[in-house]
């Protein structure tokens, strides 16, 4: 009688044990599984409606400051007024990433073709050509690039060949004046290949405007 006692009460035990866990694992399912109430829903609604109103305001200002401009050498950003050569940044910043330099040199002062330069350039339009001033210079082979301003001139990009005996300007590919609003460097270097399809590779895309009359 005694066992079957103690047999019973470790029933009645396991089994409050069980109905104790079945109400502890229904609780969160009750939880989750609640309806809501109508009060509810709308106030779901109304943040995800207040979410895509403030998109579609924000979208809205950005576009009545954005628009954009045909031009002869293509399409401008126009940001509050302001017209920007976006195209000519994006290839100005893929050219800096994929040229290779090496072959290029960067000539000073001291340097030979520095100074046969300076000496071409005085001479090719005198009076005012003599108050030159270079403010770059690079070189491959026989091509010389340079970057030039004047007192009473444009500035101006000039291309120079030095394989004969006397240095010679190349006339038609003379970039004299400002770019603006197009990015100086990618439409000055587009300009120099279209003009002299033998001038290297490498010469016209390292070339970076120094000069504040190109910034």
């Amino acid at each position: 009688m005694g066992k079957k006692c103690v047999f019973k009460s470790h029933c009645r035990k396991a089994l409050g044990e069980v109905r104790k866990a079945r109400r502890t694992l229904r609780k969160p399912w009750t939880v989750r599984t609640k309806p809501s109430s109508p009060a509810d829903c709308f106030v779901v609604m109304s943040r995800r409606t207040s979410v895509w109103v403030l998109l579609m305001l924000c979208f809205a200002v950005t576009a009545s400051h954005i628009g954009c401009t045909q031009r002869d050498n293509g399409t401008l950003m126009v940001l509050d007024g302001r017209e920007i050569d976006v195209a000519g940044i994006a290839g100005d910043q893929w050219t800096q990433m994929t040229r290779n330099c090496s072959g290029v040199l960067r000539l000073r002062p001291a340097d030979k073709n520095y100074e046969m330069a300076l000496s071409v350039i005085r001479a090719y339009s005198p009076p005012h050509s003599e108050s030159v001033r270079l403010a770059g210079v690079w070189a491959i082979d026989q091509w010389v690039l340079v970057e030039a301003e004047f007192d009473d001139l444009l500035p101006a990009v000039v291309l120079i060949n030095a394989s004969g005996l006397e240095p010679q300007i190349i006339g038609n590919a003379v970039w004299s004046g400002y770019t603006k609003p197009w990015k100086a460097a990618p439409f000055i270097r587009d300009y120099l290949v279209r003009q002299v399809p033998d001038l290297p590779p490498s010469l016209a895309a390292c070339f970076d405007p120094q000069s504040l009359s190109f910034k």
